[in-house]
């Protein structure tokens, strides 16, 4: 089982379809407490390497590279350079809005 902070907080995950064959917004995406403290401290610092992330948020370094290779497949963070250095992009932080408008009800 996984642990606890990892709980999705919200919404639904990217795999679930809809069969309803219009368009529309998708569903927001499914945040754990991890990705929401990647995506928060992204927010806040604008670019960072992986250990740096994982050094300012108290997480582990293996456990941040993969959150951020999830967040970056499903749009939420993106590459700024060649290298590992990741930001938030604007779906990550209207995901991180809408998370937090969950929790503060």
């Amino acid at each position: 089982m996984p642990p606890a902070s990892d709980a999705p907080t919200f919404g639904s995950t990217a795999d679930e379809s809809r069969d309803d064959g219009g368009e529309s917004d998708p569903s927001p995406v499914a945040l754990t407490r991890t990705d929401e403290r990647v995506i928060a401290y992204l927010d806040d610092v604008g670019t960072d390497y992986p250990a740096f992330v994982a050094s300012n948020t108290g997480l582990y370094v293996d456990h941040v590279e993969s959150r951020l290779e999830t967040l970056a497949d499903a749009g939420l963070v993106e590459r700024a350079t060649d290298e590992a250095v990741f930001r938030v992009t604007d779906a990550g932080r209207e995901a991180l809005r809408a998370d937090c408008a969950a929790w503060s009800d």
